[in-house]
């Protein structure tokens, strides 16, 4: 049996030297790059000798089923939109004006999926570390408490890991879905090395989950972009199909395709032992880390914040309210000083993603970048506790209807009372105070206000000044 059976066969076809009267247009690396020649030769489409990823009868089916296999799914998809397609394909197969229920820190995708499938949100709170104002967890009572309100929810989503690296307990919140007879859906982009490895968090879908999604070029060695979704025994499959048609280009990167073949074979030949090489480094390095002074690598003692399950010991968060500097400007002498890019920075945190792949020089570099930098700017200072976000607000229109509402921008000091036409987020943790079509309350007013005179950094807004808000016309 192939066990690469989209890279053979697209190694295959370029190897017989087919003179191509189809598309693409570069006919297998004409007119690029030296650099892309090569690469582009993979670069094919939906040719008979070949597969077609939405109607799949010979090497993407037998790589499905190996895919499937690996991930101990009922069944999986391939995704060339990276995990948001994933997780706009979930949310199209669920019921048109279904309620679910969505963690209020949800990565952008929701929304988008919010406004193609036009379901209703019910968000909750994630559980937030109040120093460091980062969103860890997800509490199995949170959700008890809004199914009380809510058991007519057709669904509810889980972040899980969070892009920090933490793991909630899945499985009391499935068995909470299972005798509610709720849909469990995962954003598990952050998770899919987990499966191959048992010092890792255990994967969502082996604690119950009905399907999950995983940006697979995240952590793996998959082109960008590459991703897929796997699906338990009680997935909608066939809806979860139609959605992922409807949603998928009909000129699918087979390059990325071929990545998530290889990769998929090289996790389950070598995927432990690449893991327990980085496993070692990264305990060896996160003591080194916490011996600067100034710095702490956060790891294990996240484990007795409320609602955490897990860690997944390859993301390196390290604290640094012992040095004058913030997030941002750390960040910015590693990358301009020292050539380091770290995955991402807030106010008091910066996050470095390790991969299967960074050798020990590599931490060696960042340890002696660290060290070098905190020697220059370490502080006795102590940080300002950042205000805590206000209630939820109304949710009056779904965010399909909002996206599609008249809108008007009016001054933030007229905004009471009215629907908001767009989202602000204060950033760090990057959790909206407001999104379009729900209500602007008195203290989401003040809030807003608030926010406008402390100059707090934004997202999602259009005047980062706040000066002006959008609002959708009554």
């Amino acid at each position: 049996m192939d066990t690469t059976p989209i890279y053979s066969a697209i190694k295959k076809y370029v190897n017989q030297h087919n003179c191509r009267f189809h598309m693409p247009g570069h006919i297998g690396g004409q007119g690029l790059t030296a650099e892309l020649q090569s690469f582009a030769q993979l670069d094919v489409t939906e040719v008979p000798a070949i597969d077609d990823l939405h109607m799949p009868q010979g090497a993407i089916l037998e790589a499905r089923k190996l895919l499937a296999k690996a991930y101990k799914a009922t069944n999986s998809l391939f995704l060339v939109n990276g995990a948001t397609s994933g997780i706009h394909t979930l949310f199209l197969s669920l019921n048109a004006s279904a309620y679910v229920l969505i963690p209020r820190n949800a990565h952008r995708s929701f929304y988008g999926g919010l406004v193609l499938s036009g379901a209703w949100p019910v968000y909750y709170q994630p559980q937030i570390e109040s120093n460091l104002n980062i969103a860890l967890s997800v509490l199995p009572g949170e959700i008890e408490e809004q199914l009380k309100y809510f058991p007519q929810a057709e669904a509810i989503f889980v972040t899980n890991p969070t892009y920090y690296g933490t793991t909630s307990e899945i499985g009391a919140i499935a068995k909470l879905t299972s005798e509610g007879d709720q849909l469990l859906y995962v954003d598990e982009a952050h998770g899919g090395h987990f499966p191959f490895h048992s010092a890792f968090p255990k994967p969502s879908l082996d604690c119950g989950a009905d399907a999950v999604v995983n940006g697979l070029h995240k952590n793996l060695p998959v082109l960008n972009q590459g991703a897929a979704l796997h699906g338990g025994p009680k997935a909608p499959w066939e809806k979860i199909e139609k959605g992922f048609s409807l949603i998928t280009t009909t000129s699918p990167s087979f390059p990325i395709l071929a990545s998530l073949d290889l990769s998929r074979e090289l996790m389950m030949n070598s995927g432990t032992s690449l893991l327990e090489k980085g496993l070692n480094l990264s305990k060896h390095y996160k003591i080194k880390i916490n011996s600067i002074k100034g710095l702490k690598c956060l790891d294990k003692e996240l484990l007795s914040f409320p609602g955490v399950k897990g860690l997944d010991p390859l993301k390196v968060l390290v604290s640094i309210e012992g040095l004058e500097l913030n997030g941002y400007e750390l960040a910015h002498l590693l990358r301009v000083e020292h050539n380091i890019q770290v995955e991402l920075a807030e106010e008091k945190i910066i996050l470095a993603m390790m991969s299967l792949f960074h050798r020990a020089e590599d931490w060696e570099k960042l340890y002696k970048a660290l060290q070098s930098i905190a020697s220059k700017y370490s502080s006795t200072c102590t940080r300002k506790k950042s205000v805590d976000l206000p209630p939820l607000p109304y949710v009056l229109l779904s965010p399909r209807q909002a996206y599609f509402a008249p809108k008007r921008r009016i001054k933030l000091g007229d905004c009471k009372d009215k629907i908001a036409g767009e989202m602000v987020a204060v950033y760090p943790p990057g959790i909206p105070c407001l999104l379009p079509g729900e209500l602007i309350s008195p203290a989401i007013f003040d809030y807003l206000q608030y926010l406008k005179r402390s100059k707090i950094p934004l997202q999602g807004v259009t005047d980062l000044e706040l000066n002006y808000i959008s609002i959708i016309e009554p």
